[in-house]
């Protein structure tokens, strides 16, 4: 199936010249179920644009008092209109009104125990492995590694609880402890990802093995039904654990120049770090099969979208299989073709991208109806 999008407005570009259009680092966007698009702009804005992309306002800054932000890194748009910030620094959300009016703060729960840091962990990454809130009053996120949690909002402190529990493949399974003890061990090749998203009524979609196999819960968290596709994993071979070595070898290398002034010793103990990470990327164990699944994302209506791995993993998306959330398959986009960032009403994409100046730019497209 050949998709086309009707493109309906994109913001930001080297040429942008409105101050609220010139995007620095998008941390995060959300339709709410008008089709307004709010996006959080690094350092420190959210920006508001109507279902055209006509600027309706904007608002935030730095500090420590209501409303203010110390290193906001996620933006959620809950249902009702109501915003959800994620901010790093201050260990809190932040929520507002649609309009941008701020309503309160939800801290996070912190217990000062040194044995405690995998809480401290799962809420870092927060930013990084956020999905909807599934229901209001409730975010739900990934801990980065095989675990699902869940938030509670409606207090005015937040406390984590876990909603699902993934599978974990032998010998990769979370440690518990001081940050040494997380840290430590060695690394796997070919790990399935955990990819999941929030689903209409409270539940969640989310796959954990190499297998097509999409687990479907109900909003507590427990599994009512599997979806699966007759696909079979491809074996991992020498070649492919070579080409993966030499792929996490070069992103290292990337890395291994950072910029600004750096005292000696800190440079020195990035480059024990950086030599202790080669060693182990060369002794890197693999799992036996390439995981059939890149990423998996939930339409404003219900719908699965589920991109596989392409033809060599970690390089290529592969097509997107468009699912019923009781399993009847709708087809397969060919092609390809990048998972939208953010699903809206009425078919409304989100795809936050980098022009050819390497300029940050949000491109925002219409799905046709079969497939919402």
């Amino acid at each position: 199936m050949f998709l086309e999008l009707s493109e309906v407005y994109r913001i930001g570009s080297a040429d942008a010249v409105a101050d609220w259009e010139l995007l620095n680092v998008v941390g995060g966007a959300g339709f709410d179920d008008t089709g307004n698009l709010y996006f959080l702009n690094s350092p420190h804005r959210v920006v508001a644009v109507d279902p055209a992309g006509n600027f309706l306002g904007q608002f935030g800054r730095f500090g420590g008092g209501p409303g203010e932000f110390g290193n906001p890194r996620q933006l959620d748009v809950l249902p009702g209109g109501r915003l959800v910030v994620t901010d790093v620094r201050r260990l809190a959300f932040h929520i507002f009104g649609s309009e941008g009016s701020f309503e309160r703060m939800v801290r996070m729960e912190v217990i000062p125990d040194p044995n405690v840091f995998p809480d401290i962990y799962y809420w870092g990454r927060a930013e990084v492995f956020g999905a909807h809130p599934a229901r209001g009053g409730a975010a739900i996120f990934s801990d980065g590694i095989r675990k699902i949690m869940r938030t509670d909002l409606s207090s005015d402190e937040a406390r984590l609880e876990t909603f699902a529990e993934a599978w974990a493949p032998p010998g990769t399974e979370m440690k518990t402890g001081s940050l040494a003890e997380v840290t430590s061990g060695g690394l796997w090749g070919f790990v399935p990802p955990l990819v999941f998203d929030a689903l209409p009524g409270g539940g969640i979609a989310f796959a954990d093995s190499s297998a097509y196999a999409i687990k479907v819960t109900g909003p507590s968290g427990q599994v009512v039904r599997i979806l699966r596709r007759p696909l079979v994993p491809q074996p991992v071979t020498n070649r492919l654990k070579r080409a993966e070595i030499d792929r996490q070898l070069a992103e290292l290398s990337r890395d291994a120049d950072p910029r600004g002034d750096i005292a000696p010793t800190a440079r020195a103990m990035l480059s024990v770090f950086r030599s202790g990470r080669a060693q182990a990327i060369e002794q890197m164990q693999f799992l036996p099969e390439v995981p059939l699944l890149h990423a998996l994302r939930t339409t404003w209506e219900g719908n699965l979208w589920v991109q596989r791995r392409g033809e060599e993993p970690d390089l290529d998306l592969g097509p997107i299989d468009v699912l019923t959330p009781d399993g009847r398959y709708i087809g397969t986009l060919g092609g390809r073709m990048r998972m939208p960032d953010e699903f809206g009403p009425n078919g409304l994409v989100a795809f936050i991208e980098k022009d050819e100046f390497d300029v940050p730019v949000i491109e925002v497209k219409r799905l046709p109806p079969g497939i919402r």
